[in-house]
């Protein structure tokens, strides 16, 4: 046997366990752990469909058309239409910002937190790239609104983010929009320190338990902490169906069923558009943590991977739209290198689709 082939065979031999070890290594390591249906979980009732050919299309649509595993509509709180997995925990991406909106108007409410407290007072600083002391004027307000003036590298950052960025100094706390993952990781940071609670614990006990989440769990929170913060970023597992839930308490006033469970005003006030933005069609302002489409009178939280949720409270509609990128650093990786980012303009159809299905006659 030629000598050069001999010795790529003996590479190829010892490189291939070792290939197929490091998969396996990372297929072991779980982001989470799907675990069973909450005690308290509770099934929605069916509702009324007037135009049942808008489901059928919308049934036909979603595999043809779209690359989303699992599908949620709700009406007036109910199940208009459901498709794929949709009990599944999925990484929900940036749609974790506007859940944890809906725990600081909670925690506001709650008194642990104001919007006019800056990073000073709550004694938030970086201690890889420290702040300057214009930088610490930054509130609450300007963080949720995500016009901190705050220009430094932060964990989970896309490249777009990192290329879009503006020169550090260039914008004052409040002058300025910059959709800036630095100000929402520290939000999260700012939540637990004030609350003494994990945001998976508040999602659980706040949130979860009023609505009757079926498969959320506390420990569907985890953390991602890079070297060049001192800040971590939190990552939020939550199913299709248990997302329409919470999207239900926006198009209720906060409500679920005779029970308060966000503030109405803090709804209100969260939605509100504070940002112009562009070239983020068809999103057209930014509200607290939470994207605005005023053209179609509704609000969205959106993820990378094709993560999108509609809430269109003047019709009480929900719409939820998921892919599945992994629950470990594998199925991420794979996701990645053979799936593409789901389309707003196919969740867009789905929502005209669900208008039709639920339209009184």
């Amino acid at each position: 046997m030629n000598p050069k082939i001999r010795k790529t065979l003996k590479i190829a031999a010892w490189a291939l366990p070792c290939l197929i070890a490091a998969a396996t290594a990372l297929s072991a390591i779980p982001a989470i752990r799907v675990g069973e249906r909450n005690a308290f979980g509770t099934d929605l009732p069916a509702a009324t469909v007037t135009h049942p050919d808008a489901i059928r299309e919308a049934y036909a649509y979603l595999p043809q058309q779209t690359r989303f595993d699992a599908f949620v509509a709700l009406k007036d709180g109910k199940r208009l239409a459901q498709w794929g997995d949709a009990d599944l925990p999925i990484n929900t991406h940036s749609v974790r910002k506007s859940l944890l909106s809906g725990l600081y108007g909670i925690a506001i409410e709650k008194g642990y937190l104001r919007l006019d407290q800056t990073l000073a007072e709550l004694g938030i600083d970086d201690a890889v790239v420290p702040l300057t002391a214009t930088e610490r004027t930054a509130t609450i307000r300007d963080l949720l609104e995500s016009r901190s003036g705050i220009y430094i590298e932060a964990a989970g950052e896309a490249k777009g983010m990192k290329d879009g960025r503006p020169r550090r100094g260039s914008h004052k706390p409040g002058e300025a929009f910059y959709y800036n993952n630095w100000g929402f990781n520290v939000l999260g940071v700012i939540f637990e320190r004030r609350t003494g609670m994990s945001i998976g614990q508040a999602l659980y006990d706040w949130i979860a338990k009023p609505t009757g989440m079926t498969t959320f769990k506390p420990e569907h929170v985890i953390y991602d902490q890079p070297g060049y913060t001192e800040h971590r970023q939190f990552v939020i597992f939550l199913s299709a169906a248990d997302l329409a839930r919470f999207g239900a308490l926006y198009a209720n006033g906060g409500r679920w069923g005779a029970t308060q469970v966000i503030p109405q005003h803090w709804v209100e006030e969260s939605t509100r558009a504070y940002s112009q933005v562009r070239d983020m069609a068809p999103f057209d302002a930014y509200g607290y943590l939470w994207w605005i489409d005023r053209d179609a009178d509704t609000i969205w939280a959106d993820g990378w991977g094709g993560q999108f949720m509609i809430v269109d409270a003047k019709r009480r509609l929900v719409l939820v739209s998921r892919n599945d990128t992994g629950r470990s650093l594998l199925q991420l990786g794979l996701f990645m290198l053979f799936d593409g980012d789901g389309w707003r303009s196919h969740h867009q159809k789905l929502h005209q689709l669900m208008i039709a299905a639920s339209r009184d006659t």
